[in-house]
């Protein structure tokens, strides 16, 4: 009969190598004087973003790492309580969720990780969270494609409201 430590032991081994073979992005999160709740204020931000947030052993951490085959650089980055944030699909969103993060809580710190294979410094943190999101660059796009559309309309309106006034203005001199 296996022991329940075993038993978690395996479980959170799979998840953890399921996570960081399927995701893009791995971001490392010193967690140190965050209180639980706010831990789970966090979560709920990442979801919005669709990322994750896993707390773990740092040695699991560092045999999933090393078991996988990815993100090795990163292993110098895990010291003390590390909280896995996995990225999917947009990296911006997450680094910004977490660089507010940890403006609002001290004690936090943003360690590093790594994006397409590269490593992330925690300065590159800032950077991350200055660039536009994908969704805002799109309505930006919109709005460009929108706007000569708009005014070709505006303008094809007033032709017509002119040549209304003028056949009005025509049919009232008729009558007199």
């Amino acid at each position: 009969m296996k022991k329940i430590g075993d038993i978690f032991k395996q479980l959170t081994d799979k998840q953890l190598k399921d996570d960081l073979e399927i995701n893009e992005g791995l971001f490392l999160f010193k967690y140190t004087g965050v209180t639980s709740a706010d831990l789970t204020q966090l979560r709920r931000n990442l979801k919005g973003v669709n990322a994750k947030m896993l707390v773990t052993k740092n040695s699991f951490i560092g045999l999933a790492l090393k078991s996988i085959n990815k993100g090795k650089d990163v292993l110098d980055f895990i010291d003390g309580p590390t909280a896995l944030i996995f990225v999917k699909d947009d990296p911006l969103g997450a680094s910004k969720v977490l660089t507010d993060f940890v403006k609002t809580h001290e004690t936090a710190v943003l360690r590093g990780g790594y994006l397409n294979e590269k490593v992330i410094n925690p300065q590159d943190f800032k950077v991350l969270s200055s660039i536009t999101s994908i969704q805002v660059l799109y309505q930006q796009i919109v709005v460009a494609f929108n706007a000569p559309v708009s005014k070709l309309a505006m303008s094809l309106n007033q032709v017509v409201s002119k040549i209304a006034y003028a056949l009005k203005a025509v049919s009232e001199k008729k009558e007199k």
